[in-house]
């Protein structure tokens, strides 16, 4: 599991431990916890209590028309 977070570094992720969801940047793996950073503050998870984990979709904008600027 160590090793595959690891290779997650920089990415957004969604952790399941539980009864909990934890999403967030994973900014590093130490020891035992995974780092995860989202909007400034950083939670810090127990490698062991992860059941699942994956990569967080990337989100689209709302459907639309682009606008083109005149020149």
């Amino acid at each position: 599991m160590r090793n595959f977070l690891e290779s997650r570094i920089g990415r957004e992720i969604d952790v399941h431990c539980g009864a909990a969801t934890i999403s967030g940047k994973v900014t590093k793996v130490e020891g035992q916890v995974l780092y995860l950073e989202k909007d400034d503050v950083t939670c810090y998870v127990n490698i062991d209590k992860i059941i699942a984990v994956w990569d967080m979709r990337e989100k689209k904008g709302p459907p639309g028309f682009l606008s083109r600027s005149r020149d």
